[in-house]
């Protein structure tokens, strides 16, 4: 079942706690979009933990 992607999806920040399979966005400069990612372990974000670290995402799709 593909993922949905929400308009109001959050934008990846340090120091937030993520839910499994809440989403967030990462701006592409180079491809001039939002890239969507889904958590798949839950956990206090760092700048280690985040997107495209495949230990805690998923790309999801690209808005």
């Amino acid at each position: 079942m593909p993922a949905v992607v929400s308009n109001a999806t959050r934008i990846w920040e340090v120091n937030i706690h993520w839910d499994l399979y809440a989403q967030c966005g990462i701006w592409d400069p180079k491809g001039k979009g939002v890239d969507i990612w889904e958590c798949v372990r839950a956990h206090h974000s760092t700048l280690a933990t985040q997107p495209p670290n495949i230990t805690y995402w998923r790309y999801v799709a690209r808005r």
